[in-house]
């Protein structure tokens, strides 16, 4: 983690002084390459420290909190540029906020070295192909040779990736729908798409904390598959009050389905190899939002002006990237649902709070 932030700081300084945008593209991936140096053993860190009853609340508090960084970080960034600018010439006021970003990782990076402390995971022969010495560490070299890729982490991969899709294949063709449906302006489409993302806000604690009590699956359920039949039939939206409240709602689901999702992942996961499958996990997630804006915008621009009646339903060819998805996602889910099984037994909540506890 502390690499990373280190990484951070220095390649988010650098981008704030690049000469020219093919630095910029340079400086930026490996920017994003340490960012994740810092992120992913971060996520492993947070279930050594937390109690196995309180996974799911612990993981949706800091979706909640990542929930209010992304809409706060616009304004924030756009305001620093916009003060900036009374000072400084335009070109270099759109520096300054990179230099500013670079600031927030020195101060994580200093919050990291003083209030985070590691305790060594326990060794366990859960998912490996040899049993380990309970009473000794094993070396990575061995972890390596020894990690046994279950079958409901396999599912857990393939889910992962089709909600990196989710997340990639509505986002950009998002816009370009409330602008063909509607013709309304961007700062419109802005507020909606910001208001949609924070209602998910509570809901990502609220239902890790639920979680917990009645087990991820449940919550898998509801946020799954209320999330994919929102996105479906929000191209046959009358107005946009109604394509802004299915938005909404769609967020709502997702918000939902992501910490049960996260927590199932932590409970299926040997220790001794969290950061390392998590650090799979996450790549399967990424492949699935690079892949999945490049086919929605290919299919949308296809698509978008093309409609088709069905039994005297209208069905708009924009809707095309939420059909796909939505199905998708339903399969994905369902399949999630029959085949992984939960590990963890639903007991009494730990009242003690998540800071002071450890394995």
């Amino acid at each position: 983690m502390i690499w990373g932030l280190i990484g951070d700081v220095i390649f988010g300084a650098l981008t704030g002084l690049v000469p020219t945008w093919e630095w910029l593209l340079l400086v930026r991936t490996v920017n994003g390459a340490v960012t994740a140096a810092a992120t992913l053993p971060a996520e492993a860190l947070l279930i050594d420290k937390v109690p196995v009853e309180r996974r799911g609340e612990a993981v949706g508090f800091v979706a909640s909190c990542a929930i209010i960084g992304r809409n706060i970080g616009p304004a924030f960034g756009g305001s620093t540029q916009f003060i900036s600018a009374q000072f400084v010439n335009l070109v270099d006021s759109y520096r300054i906020p990179y230099f500013v970003d670079a600031a927030f990782a020195v101060l994580a990076m200093i919050l990291v070295i003083w209030k985070i402390t590691e305790t060594p995971a326990t060794p366990t022969t859960k998912n490996t192909t040899d049993k380990i010495n309970p009473n000794s560490q094993p070396k990575p070299s061995e972890i390596k040779t020894r990690v046994k890729y279950s079958g409901a982490f396999k599912i857990l991969l393939v889910t992962a990736f089709a909600n990196g899709i989710a997340l990639g294949f509505i986002l950009p063709v998002m816009a370009l729908f409330f602008q063909d449906a509607f013709g309304i302006e961007p700062i419109e489409i802005g507020t909606i798409m910001t208001v949609a993302g924070l209602i998910g806000m509570l809901a990502s604690w609220l239902a890790g904390r639920i979680s917990d009590q009645l087990g991820r699956r449940p919550l898998i359920a509801i946020g799954g598959f209320s999330t994919r039949f929102c996105g479906f039939i929000l191209p046959f939206s009358a107005d946009v009050g109604q394509a802004a409240l299915f938005l909404s709602i769609r967020s709502l689901g997702f918000n939902i389905f992501m910490p049960a999702m996260q927590a199932l992942r932590a409970d299926i996961v040997p220790e001794e190899v969290r950061g390392r499958l998590f650090g799979l996990y996450n790549t399967f997630f990424t492949a699935g939002d690079i892949v999945g804006p490049v086919v929605s915008t290919l299919l949308y621009d296809v698509y978008r002006s093309s409609s088709w009646n069905v039994g005297g339903l209208m069905i708009p060819g924009y809707g095309i990237p939420f059909y796909v998805n939505s199905i998708l996602g339903i399969v994905t889910t369902a399949i999630l649902l029959v085949f992984v099984k939960e590990t963890v037994d639903v007991k009494p909540r730990d009242k003690r709070p998540i800071e002071t506890t450890s394995q």
